[in-house]
C-alpha cells in the first residue's frame, strides 16, 4: 500500500470516528466534497500543514496519521485490551498447549455460556 493510501484510510477512519461526513470536514477545511474524496483514496498529496490541521479538528495526533506501521497495529492495541481483563489471559496461556479439538469445545462452551446469559460480560 502506498503511503498516501495509508493516510487517506486513516484520514477516513478518523472522520467516521469523528461522526463527520466528508462534506462537512471539507467545508471547515475550504476543500471540495470531491477533492477531499481524493485525499481519503489516496489519489491527492496532502500538505503536512493541512493534515496537521485536520488532525487538530478530528482530535488526532499527526502520528495517528503518519505512523507507518503494520495495518494491524489497531488489533495490537485491542488485544493489549483484551489481555488485561481478568482470567482471559489464564485462558489464553491454559489453552496454548491443547490440541485444536479441545481450544474447538472450549470455544464452544464459552460461546454457550453466552448464550445463556444473553451475552453479559
Amino acid at each position: 500500500m502506498k503511503a498516501y493510501e495509508q493516510i487517506g484510510r486513516r484520514l477516513q477512519k478518523a472522520r467516521e470516528e469523528a461522526g463527520m461526513s466528508q462534506d462537512e470536514l471539507a467545508r471547515i477545511l475550504g476543500y471540495t466534497q470531491s477533492s477531499f474524496s481524493n485525499y481519503e483514496l489516496g489519489k491527492r498529496r496532502l500538505y503536512f500543514a493541512d493534515l496537521q490541521r485536520i488532525g487538530k479538528i478530528l482530535g488526532k495526533p499527526i502520528t495517528y496519521f503518519l505512523d507507518d506501521g503494520d495495518e494491524d497495529t489497531e488489533g495490537k492495541t485491542d488485544l493489549e485490551k483484551i489481555m488485561r481483563e481478568p482470567y482471559l489471559k489464564d485462558i489464553l496461556y491454559a489453552s496454548r498447549d491443547l490440541k485444536p479439538a479441545q481450544r474447538k469445545s472450549i470455544l464452544d462452551y464459552i460461546l454457550w455460556q453466552k448464550s445463556k446469559t444473553g451475552g453479559a460480560k
